[in-house]
Formats: C-alpha cells, sequence, structure tokens
C-alpha cells in the first residue's frame, strides 16, 4: 500500500498543491514554519479522518480561502487491487478569524441547520468516517512521539488508539462511542453532586461504559502484548544487547486474563458500583480506559523514573518500529511511515538505525529542517522537495 497522489486545495498554508508520489523515500526539508509537518498532517487525515495537530479540524482550512473549504484528494495504491482509490475530505470552517488580504476580507459564512462541517468520499461515494478507515493506513513519528515514557497518559493511550484505529472498524467505532458515554456520565456525576439528578441515572450510562471499554482494552491487551516481544528485539539490537524491555499494560479497572469476556464486563461492572460514591463526590469518571496507562521497564526497572533520556529515546523509538511491524503483521498492508522531522532529536548511533530500517519500508515521508545532515546513500534514494511558504520545488 502506497500513495500514488496527493492533491491540496487552502489546507493550511497550501493554496494548492498537486504532488506524485510512489514507493520509496521522500524527503521534504526547509525551515520551521514552511508547511513540513502540514504535509504529513494532510496524509495522516487520510487515514483517520481527524488532524493529529490540530485541536479541532477546521482549524486545517486556510484562513484566507474564499469558500472556507479546505480539501484532500489522494489515490491510494493497493498491490492486490487493479485500480486507485480515490479519496477527497472536505473540511468547511464557517468561522475562520476575520482578516483581509488583497483588498478581500474574510469573515464567518452562516452555516445552514444540518450541514456537515466534513465531508468524506472514498471512490466518489459519500461514507462516514469509519467506512474509510483502512483505506490508508499510517504510523507517524513525530519529536512529541521521543516523549512517549516520560511524556502523560494520554500520550501512551493515542499511541496504541492510533493504531487500532486505522486497523480496526468496530475499535474506531467503540472508542467513539466510549468517549460520548465518558462525556454525558461525567456531566451526571456533577449534576447528582448537586443534588440535581438520582444516582440511578448512571446505570444506563454505566452498562454504555462497560460494553464499550470491555471491547478497548481487550484489544489494547492483545496490541501490548505483539508490541512486547516486538520492542524487546529492536531495544536489545540498538542497545547492542546490553538492555531487555518489557511493555506493561496498566488499566484502571482491575483485570484477569482467565476472565472470558462476559465474566470481565461483570467485575468492571462491580468495580463501577464500588467508586460510585467517590465519582460522585469528585465529579468525575475514575475509571475506564479514558485512566489506562502503558508502562516501560528496563531490566525491571520503570523507565519513567530511574530511565535516562538516552534510554527513553530509546524505548520511544522501539515502540514506533514496533508498531510498525504489528500494523503490518496484522493487516498484510505496509503503512506508509511518516517521520516529522525526528532526526534532529535522535543521537548518531539512534539515527543510523533508524536510517537502517526506513529504508526496508514501502513508502516513507520524512521531513527535515537540515537534509545536508542526511548521509549520501541516504539522500541518493531520496526524491527530494524544498518547502517554502506551502510551496515545493526541486532543490537548486
Amino acid at each position: 500500500m502506497y500513495l500514488a497522489h496527493l492533491s491540496l486545495n487552502d489546507f493550511r498554508n497550501y493554496t494548492h498543491l498537486d504532488l506524485s508520489l510512489g514507493p520509496g523515500l521522500f524527503l521534504f526539508s526547509g525551515d520551521n514554519a514552511q508547511g513540513k509537518t502540514n504535509l504529513l498532517e494532510s496524509v495522516a487525515m487520510l487515514a483517520t479522518s481527524n488532524s493529529f495537530h490540530a485541536g479541532a479540524d477546521r482549524e486545517v482550512v486556510n484562513w484566507q480561502a474564499p469558500d472556507h473549504l479546505a480539501r484532500i484528494t489522494a489515490s491510494i495504491r493497493h498491490r492486490e487491487q487493479e485500480e486507485d482509490v480515490k479519496v477527497e475530505i472536505v473540511v468547511f470552517d464557517p468561522t475562520p478569524p476575520s482578516s483581509q488580504s488583497n483588498n478581500h476580507t474574510y469573515r464567518a459564512m452562516p452555516m445552514p441547520a444540518g450541514a456537515q462541517r466534513k465531508r468524506i468520499k472514498v471512490n466518489g461515494v459519500a461514507k462516514k468516517a469509519i467506512e474509510l478507515v483502512g483505506q490508508l493506513k499510517v504510523v507517524l513519528f513525530a519529536p512529541t512521539d521521543l516523549h512517549l515514557v516520560d511524556g502523560s497518559p494520554e500520550e501512551r493511550r493515542r499511541f496504541l488508539d492510533r493504531s487500532l484505529c486505522q486497523m480496526q472498524p468496530r475499535y474506531y467505532q467503540a472508542w467513539q462511542k466510549y468517549r460520548k458515554v465518558i462525556t454525558q456520565r461525567a456531566a451526571l456525576l456533577k449534576r447528582i453532586r448537586e443534588n440535581q439528578e438520582d444516582p440511578s441515572m448512571l446505570d444506563y450510562l454505566d452498562e454504555q461504559l462497560v460494553t464499550q471499554a470491555n471491547m478497548i482494552m481487550f484489544e489494547r491487551r492483545r496490541m501490548l502484548a505483539s508490541l512486547d516481544e516486538r520492542a524487546r528485539t529492536f531495544q536489545e539490537i540498538i542497545s547492542g544487547g546490553r538492555e531487555q524491555l518489557q511493555m506493561l499494560y496498566r488499566p484502571s479497572f482491575a483485570i484477569d486474563a482467565a476472565w472470558d469476556t462476559l465474566e470481565a464486563q461483570g467485575h468492571y461492572r462491580e468495580q463501577l458500583r464500588e467508586a460510585r460514591r467517590r465519582e460522585i463526590q469528585q465529579g468525575v469518571c475514575l475509571l475506564g480506559p479514558h485512566r489506562d496507562d502503558v508502562e516501560f521497564l528496563v531490566d525491571g526497572m520503570s523507565m519513567l523514573t530511574y530511565g535516562s533520556r538516552g534510554q527513553q529515546r530509546t524505548v520511544a523509538l522501539s515502540a514506533k518500529l514496533a508498531e510498525l511491524a504489528y500494523m503490518h503483521a496484522s493487516t498484510g498492508d505496509e503503512p506508509v511511515l511518516l517521520l516529522d522531522d525526528v532526526f534532529s532529536e535522535l543521537d548518531h548511533l539512534r539515527r543510523e538505525y533508524l536510517l537502517q530500517q526506513i529504508l526496508q519500508h514501502e513508502q516513507v515521508l520524512l521531513t527535515a529542517t537540515d537534509f545536508m545532515k542526511f548521509p549520501p546513500e541516504i539522500l541518493a534514494k531520496a526524491r527530494h522537495y524544498q518547502v517554502v511558504r506551502g510551496s515545493l520545488s526541486l532543490p537548486g
């Protein structure tokens, strides 16, 4: 699987881009704030329909877009299919910041009731976001991923969810439903605390939470079991055989591998009942996948507490390479690898190992501020573009 063509219109600082791609390594270099990350963001949206870089999808719309629309159009090639898959994502922003440019004033546009802010088409047919999942798979490695170990638990949950949502539409659906349940339940807990609702009103939402949480936790556990094995191999190689890595799932619910699906739901339901008083007092949901974490141990020691900066980055690199291998093995499709200026954050040893790995993958899109730091053999194999103010050109 690879991206054969990408077209952008009024996406971030890209007024118009028409880019032919194919298998191999593509290097996009340029100064900061020129559009390198924006380019990778658009590719990632083709996989999940959501931006990894924006708080809200409408932020990807260029402020000066005359029709308040950003459009991503792509052709995706699967080796087992004769024809490319055509994907189009249109994002509408009815309320861009008021601005003036070239004697034109850009103001908010009234939005009809019920109008969609994002439209998706696959091969010309309108689709829901969940139906886009699987058309293109990507693994993103950004500088923030180097803080996978010492960052927040939210970052580690996102690490799991980003892959699982691409691989399993049913996981994506459960994840979306779960987020809605948690939002509704947290609001209800606050109203109960203020004596505005009866605590029994929680029963229905608890049942919804348990159903979706059971599926999410099962898939996270299964993925981590595979990642643990794969990441251990990468860690041994990068550390010269000196370090043994473990990746452990730390859910907020008490779990037991011996429980079957029905037993697990019963135990989770009971744990929610036991936590209800505390949840009402605090007005927050204390149990569920939104409270889960992943722990990284090297030679039995927590890397969050005791890991050096170098060890933490080696673990992060091993985990991301394991994610890439896991997605390939699980789906049969080799994901497009997106590397957003991570080489400047790695030392020589880790940079060299990552370079060796990426050359083995079908399609890699890589950004950097200084392409001269790459070895000549890498530059010889890469198709190189200079990024300046949302435009691409061949380096002079």
